[in-house]
């Protein structure tokens, strides 16, 4: 293995090791329609983590990932599971205080789900102020801007669409029901300035079921590995390209 997985280690390994960077994969446990299964922000968060610390060598070491979040939208679908933000929240922070506890000074929480954007800038300031360790979020999403509008080919992807399942395609495709993709069942909206895909939008908390009839924005049929790639290789670049700043302050 060219990384350090922390679950694969002995503790003398660890102890030996020393790394300096924990990266800590923070997913979902939640309905992506037909398309890919429930594990999938998880399972992309851990494998990014593993792309980022291969890059980063020794000094990162690849925390076993969190596989709840914050996904109360997402409980109108069957099998979904969710943390509450207090639950979520002092879950990050107690990982942080056991890796400071061994010597571990900088923590990256690498972020699958998008439902836990706004309580992982929560996360890691409580970290650096209350915990006293260097912390920071990525998410492929954020990092890889660019490219994700670049393959988004509808007017309202984001969750189970062309582009989520093309990063599935490209870092994890056991987790692509091949035979099942399907376009989003839109629910029509009467709210300007209330969904994300509008110029200019409010941040407003609307149920996935009252937006898609069958859980899925987007449409995942114009999904191919080749944009996945394209997405996940660029944010990985950026986050390497911050991290090794970061580890230096």
């Amino acid at each position: 293995m060219a990384w350090l997985e922390l679950a694969e280690m002995t503790t003398l390994e660890f102890a030996a090791a020393k790394p300096r960077l924990a990266l800590l994969p923070v997913g979902a446990t939640e309905q992506h329609g037909p398309n890919l299964n429930m594990a999938t922000d998880t399972v992309i968060a851990h494998r990014v983590a593993q792309r980022i610390a291969e890059a980063m060598g020794p000094v990162a070491v690849v925390l076993p990932p969190l596989p709840f979040g914050l996904s109360q939208h997402h409980m109108g679908f069957a099998g979904t599971v969710t943390f509450s933000e207090r639950t979520f929240l002092d879950a990050c922070a107690d990982v942080a205080r056991s890796m400071k506890a061994h010597g571990v000074t900088h923590l990256l929480l690498v972020n699958g789900h998008n439902g836990n954007t706004q309580a992982l800038g929560v996360a890691a300031s409580r970290i650096l102020y209350e915990v006293g360790m260097q912390a920071a979020v990525a998410f492929y999403f954020q990092q890889a801007a660019d490219r994700v509008k670049a393959h988004g080919r509808t007017p309202r992807f984001g969750h189970a669409c062309e582009v989520e399942t093309s990063v599935a395609l490209a870092v994890a495709p056991e987790l692509v029901r091949r035979d099942a993709l399907a376009p989003g069942e839109m629910v029509a909206l009467d709210l300007p300035l209330g969904t994300n895909e509008q110029p200019f939008f409010l941040q407003v908390p609307i149920p996935f079921d009252r937006q898609t009839r069958n859980g899925v924005f987007g449409d995942a049929r114009l999904a191919n590995a080749e944009a996945g790639e394209d997405i996940i290789g660029t944010a990985v670049a950026r986050t390497v390209t911050f991290l090794h700043a970061f580890l230096a302050r």
